[in-house]
C-alpha cells in the first residue's frame, strides 16, 4: 500500500523541484550570455565599448585633416602652433566673424547710488 506522504516530506519534494526548475533556468540564461558574447566577438565589436569612431575626413576642408593628426599627437597637440591654429579657426567658425559684445543696456547698468 502507498505510505502517505507527511508535510515535511512534501515540502522537501517541492524544494527539491524549485531548486532544479531554478538551477535550469539559471544555465540557459548563462548559456545565452555566453553565446552573445561570441557572436560579439566573431563580429569584431568590442565589449568594453571599444574606441571612439574615426573621424571622417573631408577633402575640402583642410580643417578636419590638421584635427586628425593633432589626435594622433596626444597631448603634445595641445602645444602644437598648428593645433592651436586649428582651434582658433574652428572657434572663429562655430562663433561667427562678427561677434562683438552687444552695446551695454542703460537699463541694466547699475546707478552711482547703487554701486556705493
Amino acid at each position: 500500500m502507498r505510505r502517505l506522504l507527511s508535510r515535511s516530506d512534501l515540502f522537501a519534494a517541492w524544494d527539491r523541484r524549485v531548486v532544479r526548475r531554478t538551477l535550469l533556468a539559471l544555465s540557459v540564461g548563462a548559456l545565452l550570455c555566453l553565446v552573445a558574447a561570441l557572436l560579439a566577438v566573431k563580429e569584431g565589436q568590442d565589449l568594453r565599448g571599444g574606441s571612439a569612431p574615426p573621424l571622417v575626413t573631408h577633402p575640402a576642408d583642410p580643417l578636419v585633416a590638421e584635427f586628425t593628426r593633432c589626435q594622433a599627437l596626444g597631448q603634445d597637440g595641445a602645444r602644437d602652433a598648428g593645433c592651436l591654429a586649428a582651434w582658433a579657426e574652428n572657434r572663429r567658425r562655430f562663433l561667427g566673424v562678427d561677434r562683438r559684445p552687444a552695446a551695454p543696456n542703460p537699463q541694466t547698468q547699475p546707478s552711482l547710488a547703487e554701486v556705493r
